[in-house]
């Protein structure tokens, strides 16, 4: 299958309908949400854990009944989670017919996009896909990137965002900006992080910075 990645941002500005209400669409419920998403959730039932989503005060309005025929009035983004092939049918026909974003779980064919396996450190998110040729290739990648990319690299990457104004303010645009942000990569920020803190790590980045531009000067 061929795929075009891409990361949806603004979500929390479209309608987000999930339909199902077992443990598969709470655990998309989930990560829609940590997105930013608000969801309208139709199912006749739910399980434990899309109700503590709900009772959280997470944005999800549970509607507890079956799906009808114009529930993705006004929808962007579409989930099919349920154990009916016949629903998810119903959802894919509809979802169509609207030009929504749509994933039938576990159904590539009766999708138009598909969800990775996400490794999240912070802002830092790397997804991985086969395609839909094999969730289970993609899930033991992601177990073995989550022992590689350690917690530590959201501090890293909140580092290095909160020091962009810095590389606009002290290097020119194009080859010299990106030179010196791949100089903070690859320096030892990411082990600093790990035994002294984020404020010694900021401390050595703007030490890095300065030793950067008055080399490049």
């Amino acid at each position: 299958m061929q795929t075009y990645p891409v990361c949806l941002v603004g979500l929390e500005q479209r309608r987000t309908v999930v339909i199902g209400g077992g443990k598969v669409a709470a655990r998309k419920a989930q990560a829609l949400l940590a997105a930013g998403a608000s969801i309208t959730a139709i199912s006749p039932e739910f399980c434990i854990e899309f109700q503590s989503l709900a009772e959280s005060g997470a944005p999800v309005e549970m509607v507890r009944r079956s799906y009808q025929p114009g529930d993705l009035q006004g929808a962007f983004l579409v989930i099919a989670a349920t154990d009916d092939p016949s629903v998810n049918q119903a959802v894919w026909d509809e979802a169509r017919e609207r030009s929504c974003l749509i994933n039938v779980v576990d159904d590539p064919g009766r999708s138009n996009f598909i969800l990775p396996a996400v490794v999240t450190r912070g802002e830092l998110k790397i997804a991985i896909t086969t395609g839909g040729a094999s969730p289970a290739l993609a899930r033991r990648l992601r177990e073995q990137l989550e022992v590689q990319i350690g917690p530590e690299y959201a501090g890293l990457a909140q580092l290095l965002a909160e020091l962009r104004r810095e590389l606009h303010e002290r290097f020119s645009p194009g080859e010299p900006r990106r030179q010196a942000a791949l100089h903070l990569v690859d320096s030892d920020l990411l082990a600093v992080l790990r035994q002294e803190g984020s404020q010694a790590a900021r401390t050595l980045a703007l030490d890095l910075l300065m030793l950067e531009q008055e080399g490049g000067s």
